[in-house]
C-alpha cells in the first residue's frame, strides 16, 4: 500500500490500505495516506473519516503536531467543499492543538494560509501580505517547499491587490 503510494497509484493505495484496515486499523501516518488516496480518487466523504481517524490516533498517541497537521488537511478538504463552518471549527481546533502544546512546526505555517486568503477577500491585502510572509519565514525555517509555494503565490496575489506589481 505505501509503495503504491508512492508510486501515486492510488486506486491501488486505496484498495490496499482499505483492505489492511479492515485486518487491524492503520496507524495515523497510514490513515493520512489513505485520507490521500481516497480524496485524489473522489471518495470524499471517505477521506474526511480518515482524517478524522488520523487526528484522534494521533491525539491518543500524544502527538500534537500529527493531530494539528490531519485537522488542517480535513479542514481544508471541508473548505473546498464549501463546509465553512466545520471547516472553520477544525482549523481553530488545530491552532488550539498547537497553542496548547507549545510546540512550533510547520503546520503553523499551513493555519496561516486561510486567515491569509480571508484578510485579501475581506480587503485587508496588507494584512494578507504580512501572514503570507509570516508562512514564507515558517517555510524557510521548516524547509518545506510546499508551504513555500503557497505563500509566494499568495505575496503575488496580496502585491497586486495592492497595486505594487506592474504589468509588464
Amino acid at each position: 500500500a505505501r509503495q503504491s503510494f508512492e508510486q501515486h497509484t492510488w486506486a491501488d493505495s486505496y484498495r490496499l490500505f482499505d483492505a489492511a484496515d479492515r485486518e487491524a486499523p492503520l496507524e495515523p501516518e497510514d490513515l493520512e495516506r489513505l485520507a490521500t488516496a481516497a480524496y485524489l480518487m473522489g471518495r470524499e466523504d471517505d477521506s474526511e473519516a480518515f482524517w478524522e481517524r488520523a487526528h484522534r490516533g494521533f491525539l491518543e498517541r500524544g502527538d500534537p503536531e500529527g493531530a494539528a497537521r490531519s485537522a488542517f488537511r480535513l479542514a481544508v478538504e471541508l473548505q473546498l467543499r464549501g463546509a465553512i463552518a466545520p471547516a472553520s471549527g477544525w482549523f481553530a481546533r488545530a491552532q488550539h492543538i498547537l497553542d496548547e502544546a507549545g510546540i512550533e512546526c510547520v503546520v503553523r505555517g499551513y493555519l496561516l494560509i486561510p486567515s491569509a486568503i480571508q484578510r485579501i477577500v475581506q480587503g485587508d491585502a496588507a494584512a494578507g501580505n504580512d501572514l503570507f510572509n509570516q508562512a514564507a519565514e515558517i517555510a524557510r525555517r521548516y524547509g518545506d517547499r510546499n508551504l513555500a509555494c503557497k505563500a509566494d503565490q499568495g505575496r503575488g496575489r496580496a502585491l497586486i491587490r495592492l497595486g505594487r506589481v506592474r504589468e509588464g
